[in-house]
């Protein structure tokens, strides 16, 4: 009794503390559609804070698609014309938390350009994360973004993808 009892001690004492998901990074890699005809693809770098709490720093790009008016429908030389990109800092509030998978409100603020015209908005988004037993996580968010200074305002919809282990 005596041996397993001092086993044990040494055993806390010399391996290293683990905790729950507190201080993990991943690289974030989604893409999805958004509403009035856009293509978007999101990459970033998240770290979680304790009680699943987490913030997000990301860099966006995406293609708002329109009927070209010369050949009547979406064409190679117009598809790229509406291009977008921003970036910007999200704190994802964790509202519950399941055995596996987390839901996250986000909010924060962003900045871009949209076809040469400069924006900030905010951006505010529910995101759902299954976690696998290897660290990486599938993520599926309901993004609503509202810009400012320029006709592309309202940017809602669904994205997919993944959460990547540092």
């Amino acid at each position: 009794m005596k041996k397993i009892f001092l086993s044990l001690m040494l055993a806390f004492c010399l391996l290293p503390q683990t905790h729950a998901g507190e201080d993990d990074e991943h690289i974030t890699l989604n893409t999805g559609l958004l509403f009035q005809n856009t293509l978007n693809a999101t990459f970033g770098y998240e770290k979680e804070l304790k009680y699943d709490n987490a913030f997000e720093i990301f860099g966006e790009v995406g293609n708002r698609w329109a009927k070209d008016p010369e050949c009547g429908k979406v064409c190679n030389k117009s598809f790229w014309k509406n291009y977008y990109w921003n970036g910007g800092i999200l704190y994802k509030k964790s509202l519950v938390r399941w055995k596996n998978s987390t839901l996250r409100l986000d909010l924060g603020p962003v900045a871009g350009a949209f076809r040469g015209d400069y924006f900030f908005g905010a951006e505010g988004s529910f995101e759902y994360s299954y976690t696998f037993t290897n660290g990486w996580k599938f993520a599926l968010k309901q993004k609503n973004n509202v810009n400012f200074m320029h006709g592309d305002t309202f940017r809602n919809g669904f994205t997919i993808g993944v959460k990547i282990p540092l």
